[in-house]
């Protein structure tokens, strides 16, 4: 077994406890809404996710508009993670290369996350 597919197993059950411990209801407080009283970008994602996951998908959005794609994204890595453990390949490190191209996409979703989660009071 490889370093990298070592890597990529140990990150493979990090995301299944995390995404477990999301359905079973664990609750984060955000440090920067403790401190700064303004909601950041990942604010509400936790209840975003938990609502994706009883398919209550406009509770989801309203949460935080993050919450779909971030459950996209992790659900394509948990796949490619296993299909690269199996064929000991490197489809993940593909996909993230591929997702790179579009940091100014991402960067205005967080902008945009920043300003709804405000108005939103999340």
């Amino acid at each position: 077994m490889t370093k990298e597919n070592k890597r990529l197993i140990i990150f493979f059950l990090l995301l299944s406890i995390f995404l477990l411990l999301i359905l079973f209801g664990l609750k984060f407080n955000c440090p920067i809404k403790s401190t700064f009283h303004i909601s950041c970008p990942g604010c509400g994602l936790t209840r975003s996710i938990t609502s994706l996951l009883h398919l209550n998908i406009l509770d989801s959005i309203y949460y935080n508009i993050l919450g779909i794609p971030l459950f996209l994204f992790l659900a394509t890595s948990y796949l490619l993670i296993v299909i690269d453990v199996i064929k000991k390949r490197n489809y993940l490190q593909s996909f993230l290369h591929r997702l790179s191209k579009y940091y100014l996409v991402i960067i205005i979703l967080l902008i945009i996350t920043f300003i709804l989660n405000n108005i939103h009071k999340i």
